[in-house]
């Protein structure tokens, strides 16, 4: 299964969908800032959605500010960030991760790409796919999951 990671899109979703298109990923996971965009992106490719709203999304109440969901038999906790100051650092994220018994952390909020394993947890933050903050060019993740493994890799536009 191939899982496209996208967020921080901010209304620009053309260059994410044509790029992600090349990948036929199986599913989309949205880490905020533009809900609604993450809705846009998962029609485009005609795959399942899984998202939560950030900072700069309006009141939806349809989008949470943090999702728990298995794939595969792994647990993600979806967020966008903001709520965990993680412009300073993710230590604060990365032991509510542990609370919850999460494999894999999905956050954005700095738009600069971040992808470590710490022991056998994942912090996947893909950066932004239209406003990137310290490169020209956006980016996203694209995930690997097959059933024992999880191989991600951050990709630029």
């Amino acid at each position: 299964m191939l899982i496209a990671v996208v967020a921080d899109t901010h209304g620009e979703t053309d260059g994410v969908c044509q790029h992600l298109k090349q990948w036929k990923p199986d599913r989309l996971i949205f880490a905020g800032d533009y809900y609604r965009d993450g809705e846009k992106i998962a029609q485009a490719l005609q795959i399942p959605y899984h998202g939560v709203r950030g900072n700069c999304d309006r009141h939806d109440p349809r989008a949470r500010d943090e999702e728990i969901i298995e794939i595969e038999k792994k647990k993600f906790y979806v967020l966008h960030g903001h709520l965990y100051g993680v412009k300073q650092s993710i230590s604060r994220l990365y032991y509510r991760a542990l609370e919850i018994e999460a494999e894999v952390v999905i956050y954005g909020h700095t738009h600069d790409a971040h992808l470590e394993q710490i022991d056998s947890l994942w912090m996947i933050n893909p950066g932004s796919a239209s406003r990137p903050r310290f490169d020209s060019r956006g980016s996203y993740v694209l995930i690997d999951l097959q059933s024992e493994s999880l191989l991600p890799r951050l990709v630029k536009m």
